[in-house]
């Protein structure tokens, strides 16, 4: 995906990036694992508590202060990011959010996946990110208009939000 000076640091790009990003983590990170397999994080501790079990951070290297963030996020109902995509349609926010998390997953070759690819796979991406599938299945230019479109208006939104706050 082409988003023009994501590398650069202060830069508009390179700030949008990482603000979506960052809410992509947020979205994705409870179905990562600390160490379960076939089981979020949130929702093994959510079974610890139900079942009167108090969950113990006796585990090795860096699961403690992941379970620890993961009891915290039980409390956040979602990233304070997600105001910035209010412009956005829920299929313009999908493929967006759907190709920038594409674009995190380069094979060995270091090429992230086509369009045609992430469309072929956006109700697993949309799985990921907890939002919904869409109902009828998206055709490729679609794709690409929605994507076009919904980065437009988030790279706006993001430069609006840091006008008013004036940075």
């Amino acid at each position: 995906m082409r988003w023009n000076d994501r590398h650069k640091p202060l830069s508009l790009g390179g700030i949008s990036w990482n603000v979506i990003n960052r809410h992509i983590n947020y979205l994705i990170s409870s179905s990562k694992d600390a160490g379960w397999h076939g089981q979020s994080n949130a929702g093994k501790i959510c079974d610890m508590l139900e079942t009167g079990i108090e969950p113990d951070f006796q585990g090795g290297g860096n699961s403690n202060s992941k379970m620890i963030r993961e009891i915290e996020k039980l409390e956040v109902s979602d990233s304070g990011l997600d105001y910035l995509f209010s412009d956005l349609t829920p299929q313009q926010k999908l493929c967006l959010l759907a190709a920038v998390l594409a674009d995190g997953r380069k094979n060995e070759h270091g090429q992230a996946p086509s369009n045609a690819a992430i469309v072929a796979m956006l109700p697993g991406y949309a799985a990921q990110l907890r939002m919904k599938a869409p109902h009828k299945a998206i055709l490729v230019n679609r794709f690409e208009k929605h994507v076009a479109e919904g980065k437009s208006r988030f790279v706006k939104r993001v430069e609006q939000e840091l006008i008013k706050r004036d940075i």
